[in-house]
């Protein structure tokens, strides 16, 4: 039984249709604007789990964290403002 004259099968969902846009380049501007964004907010949440260790926990309250944690939550916001500026 051929399947001339009737619908073809579905195209399987788990196979990689087309490229997709990182391999023909991308804009360097917006890959930049992803990583500072990226470790913005990753310096954030790793400083402001010491912070609140520091709060709650028996360690000393030190300068660092008070300083890293605002410092990365602007960077991360700055990073996700400019890329998402960025057209793809």
């Amino acid at each position: 039984m051929t399947l001339t004259g009737k619908q073809s099968p579905p195209p399987n969902a788990f196979a990689n249709q087309g490229r997709p846009v990182f391999v023909t380049g991308g804009r360097p501007a917006r890959k930049f604007w992803a990583i500072t964004c990226t470790v913005g907010f990753g310096v954030f949440w790793f400083a402001g789990l010491f912070l609140v260790a520091e709060l709650f926990g028996a360690r000393d309250l030190t300068v660092w964290p008070l300083v890293l944690t605002p410092l990365g939550f602007l960077v991360g916001t700055l990073g996700r403002i400019m890329m998402t500026r960025e057209t793809a």
